[in-house]
């Protein structure tokens, strides 16, 4: 090789380590603007997927709840009726538990259900006996298109979800 080869063959060398040492002084230390509007479209496509079942989850867990307080007013109805000795007649009207103790006056036992849940007793009232025992009925709970039936278990007077 001639001295004239040498010497664009060392230039040509040169601009390149140059080069690599030029990109290696300016390196990229984050995201360009395209990849963060992509992220952030991704995202919003992911949110707008996901709320409808996270809304539809909590209406679920909502319509839970209420199912859990029907069962638990129904346990306290029964041990009230064990510890004071006496009969307690339960009837629903206007989806409200009406409670009979015995001495004739009606009272309207605690229950929270929402505005468009519903309440059915199948039969004209269930009686909670002092011997921890139960008139056979069956509770209709419904809200919207979600419906769950409570049966009483005549021989421990607790209610089970059928």
């Amino acid at each position: 090789m001639g001295s004239i080869e040498q010497k664009i063959l060392h230039d040509v060398i040169a601009i390149c380590v140059g080069l690599k040492n030029l990109r290696m002084r300016h390196n990229k230390k984050g995201f360009s603007l395209l990849e963060l509007l992509t992220v952030l479209v991704l995202l919003g496509i992911v949110a707008g997927v996901s709320a409808p079942a996270i809304g539809r989850m909590l209406d679920g867990l909502d319509f839970r709840q209420q199912v859990g307080e029907v069962m638990a007013a129904l346990r306290k109805i029964r041990l009230e009726a064990v510890v004071a000795g006496r009969p307690i007649e339960v009837r629903v009207e206007d989806s409200r538990f009406i409670l009979m103790r015995g001495n004739g006056e009606e009272e309207q036992g605690m229950l929270a259900l929402d505005q468009d849940s519903e309440l059915v007793l199948d039969t004209e009232s269930i009686i909670f006996t002092a011997e921890s025992t139960v008139t056979p009925g069956v509770l209709a709970l419904t809200q919207g298109n979600r419906s769950r039936t409570i049966s009483m278990d005549p021989l421990s007077a607790l209610p089970v979800i059928l």
